[in-house]
């Protein structure tokens, strides 16, 4: 058996959302997925909504946290929007100590905690944000930390060699920023007609099959909505650790309207994708990326998850963001 690439190979339920198709049989899997792309297209309407309830809801033992935007590689329809809009902002080590501490506090056993951005291994304390989280595998042994990486260039490669062993790493080993297997993330549901009658709440995959997501602006229902975020300047995100009660629906409703991964809902192997080597951009994106470059210079990230000075270890954390925005911290390599 080979040796697994990433934890969706070795998790068993997310496994099975990755059917082995016989090539010749590949006629029948396309007949498959077009039918489940009709049933999606009446699933999220709004009266089947309404009877129901939402198709997918989000992750409470999975998430994702996207620990910085900047990118070596800037891949057309990048999720993050790392090419569409280029920044170097980082999230603070503080952060990520503060999320270890409330989720073990709070007795959170995560199954998976997996660690993007962005190129994860360019934030500047990547090796310190990865050995908080293994403190937190070490109060919870059944946890997998992984690190999702493009696996380009020789400083990557040297910050992945010096992972320690029980770190996963998913190396997509990227040598080029046209990946023909990316979706149109930029066709933005909302402008599509055929959307009009939408229940956006219903979310997709990437809720339950990836997890929530942790980004510099706080928490949000997945990571990528927490990047959309980035954009759209709302501030949608949670300041806190959210309660398992909380579903983040708002959250969901509005940046599920942005985002092309909604249009198929569900994961398409990729041989049954079409190939997409052209950048697509819907006029509701093409308003938001102008509005953030115009206002580029004036914006800093939101100061939302620095409030760590109470609770457990609450010194060290103290300590922590007195370090950040100590002499030798460039608050412009924070936010951008």
């Amino acid at each position: 058996m080979s040796t697994p690439t990433n934890s969706f190979s070795i998790m068993p339920d997310l496994a099975r959302r990755m059917p082995r198709i016989n090539s010749r049989w590949l006629w029948l899997w396309h007949v498959r997925y077009a039918l489940r792309g009709l049933w999606r297209q009446i699933r999220v309407s709004r009266w089947a909504t309404s009877l129901l309830g939402p198709q997918y809801r989000r992750s409470r033992d999975m998430i994702e946290i996207d620990i910085t935007y900047l990118c070596n590689l800037h891949c057309l329809n990048c999720n993050r929007s790392v090419t569409q809009a280029r920044d170097e902002m980082h999230m603070p080590l503080a952060t990520v100590l503060k999320f270890v501490d409330d989720s073990i506090a709070g007795g959170k056993r995560w199954r998976r905690i997996r660690v993007l951005g962005g190129e994860p291994t360019l934030h500047p304390e990547f090796q310190s944000l990865v050995r908080e989280l293994l403190r937190y595998r070490a109060w919870h042994s059944a946890c997998i930390v992984e690190v999702v990486t493009n696996g380009y260039g020789g400083r990557v490669k040297r910050e992945l060699a010096a992972l320690p062993t029980e770190v996963l790493v998913d190396n997509s080993a990227k040598t080029t920023p046209v990946q023909p297997y990316f979706g149109p993330f930029n066709l933005a549901p909302v402008d599509d007609p055929k959307y009009r009658h939408t229940d956006y709440s219903n979310g997709c995959a990437v809720l339950e099959q990836c997890g929530m997501g942790l980004t510099p602006m706080g928490y949000y229902p997945c990571a990528v909505a927490g990047g959309i975020d980035r954009i759209l300047g709302e501030n949608l995100g949670r300041a806190e650790l959210p309660d398992d009660a909380d579903e983040l629906e708002v959250a969901t409703s509005r940046l599920c309207s942005l985002c092309g991964r909604f249009r198929d809902g569900h994961f398409i192997p990729r041989i049954l994708r079409p190939e997409l080597t052209e950048e697509r951009v819907s006029a509701t994106w093409e308003a938001m990326y102008e509005r953030w470059h115009a206002s580029k210079t004036e914006r800093t990230a939101p100061d939302v998850l620095y409030s760590i000075r109470s609770g457990p270890n609450s010194q060290r954390n103290a300590e922590a963001v007195d370090n950040a925005k100590g002499a030798n911290h460039d608050p412009s390599k924070t936010a951008r």
